[in-house]
């Protein structure tokens, strides 16, 4: 089966069976590779998504960070949705893995791959069905949604998800326990949000 298969399959065995996932992932010769088609899959969508909204001159939703003008900021993140998706999965890994093996006592045995494999899942699933499929389906119709789905859909759900799909990995991958993975999983989380929040709309 080739990574592309393999990627899709792992994506979909995560969104209902994470741990299983991760374990079977883990163990494959070609994790690395298959986490790497699975961001860059995701991240190809979200560039197709992105220059949907150029189309149909969508605005962002707030107001850029980057000082480029608004009507003009999908044309732009078009072209760094897929490094920056990249860099942040690579990013958010790192992080964890760290943070895992960090202490007074040796932590031998465990590596920066497994990390990669659990974070490529975990910021993944939970954006595909949140965020891409509502704003690539939805949004181009016209469809609106009030504050107090907004709000949870964005800021509140994501998160929680991705912060236990990354607790759930590194139990798997790093043995942490539960407390550990949670805080690893926070930390990592919160600073994909504030990467978002900067070059995303």
């Amino acid at each position: 089966m080739s990574n592309t298969r393999l990627a899709i399959r792992y994506w979909a065995q995560a969104t209902v069976r994470p741990a299983a996932a991760i374990r079977s992932l883990k163990a494959h010769p070609s994790k690395v590779a298959v986490a790497f088609w699975i961001n860059l899959i995701f991240a190809t969508l979200y560039t197709i998504t992105v220059v949907i909204y150029t189309l149909i001159g969508r605005l962002p939703a707030f107001a850029p960070w980057i000082p480029i003008p608004a009507e003009q900021y999908y044309r732009y993140q078009a072209l760094w949705t897929i490094p920056w998706g990249l860099a942040t999965w690579i990013m958010m890994a790192g992080i964890c893995h760290l943070l895992a093996i960090a202490g007074p006592r040796q932590r031998a045995g465990y590596h920066f791959e497994d990390a990669l494999v659990v974070c490529g899942l975990a910021w993944i699933v939970p954006n595909f069905w949140l965020m891409w499929l509502p704003e690539t389906l939805l949004v181009p119709l016209g469809i609106a949604w009030p504050a107090w789905v907004e709000i949870p859909r964005l800021m509140v759900i994501p998160p929680l998800w991705q912060t236990a799909l990354v607790a759930v990995g590194l139990r798997i991958t790093h043995e942490t326990g539960w407390l550990r993975a949670s805080l690893i999983g926070l930390l990592s989380v919160a600073v994909f949000f504030v990467m978002f929040l900067v070059f995303m709309r």
